[in-house]
């Protein structure tokens, strides 16, 4: 991994995402077996894949073995995280908040100055989106039976103290007033779940992660089937 990325992350938002079977199997024989399962099941729904895989190692990304994992990292204008798949199906993802990143983002550099780091959370890219795609990754490792014991999910969001909800879309409408956190960290409880209820119902329970970070910024009277179509947009390629 790029030397000092994980301390690079930590240093502005981030997601720290861990899935971990109830059961340890030993899942993969071998550390191929961990990066091809990854690259399989891989969520592709709009600019960037979650998680990222990349294809190549050079300065901007990396897949790479240790001794009992896989691992694969990026630092690219304002996309950079790092994730593990170990041997015994344990998934550990460090992700960083877009928005935090703007202003190392050549696309991005008008937007930076509009959008500061450790000042805003995009209510639709950054969580809404984002945590649609982390249990549709789930779901798809689920029924590649990885988890067929079941699985303990935790999801934290982290350096969010004074954060502000950002509405990303201009055509939505604006707040009436500001949804700030007083929260260092957002850490949604440790849940464990079977494999059905995984493969069967991944959309509501990352709808419940969705409703319980906002309640955290105090939004409490939530537009949930608002969020609802834009997660089903978001399923079936209409974004």
């Amino acid at each position: 991994m790029k030397k000092d990325l994980l301390e690079k992350i930590k240093k502005r938002g981030y997601w720290r995402i861990n899935f971990q079977p109830l059961v340890d199997m030993g899942k993969f024989k071998s550390l191929e077996d961990c990066k091809k399962i990854v690259e399989k099941n891989s969520v592709k729904l709009r600019g960037i894949s979650y998680p990222f895989v990349p294809l190549n190692n050079d300065d901007s990304s990396g897949l790479e073995p240790g001794n009992n994992f896989y691992q694969g990292w990026i630092d690219a204008g304002c996309y950079k995280a790092f994730w593990r798949m170990y041997q015994s199906g344990q998934f550990i993802h460090y992700l960083a908040l877009r928005e935090d990143w703007f202003d190392e983002d050549l696309w991005r550099k008008e937007l930076s100055q509009k959008i500061k780091p450790l000042t805003s959370l995009g209510i639709i890219g950054s969580v809404v989106y984002q945590m649609t795609e982390v249990f549709m990754f789930l779901s798809r490792l689920t029924n590649d039976n990885v988890y067929d014991e079941g699985v303990s999910v935790s999801v934290s969001l982290n350096n969010t103290e004074n954060r502000k909800l950002w509405i990303e879309d201009d055509m939505r409408v604006p707040f009436m007033q500001e949804h700030k956190t007083a929260s260092e960290k957002i850490e949604y409880p440790s849940r464990e779940f079977t494999k059905e209820q995984i493969i069967s119902d991944y959309q509501n329970l990352s709808l419940d992660v969705i409703k319980y970070i906002f309640d955290r910024f105090g939004w409490h009277e939530q537009p949930i089937e608002a969020f609802k179509k834009d997660q089903d947009n978001l399923l079936s390629g209409r974004i």
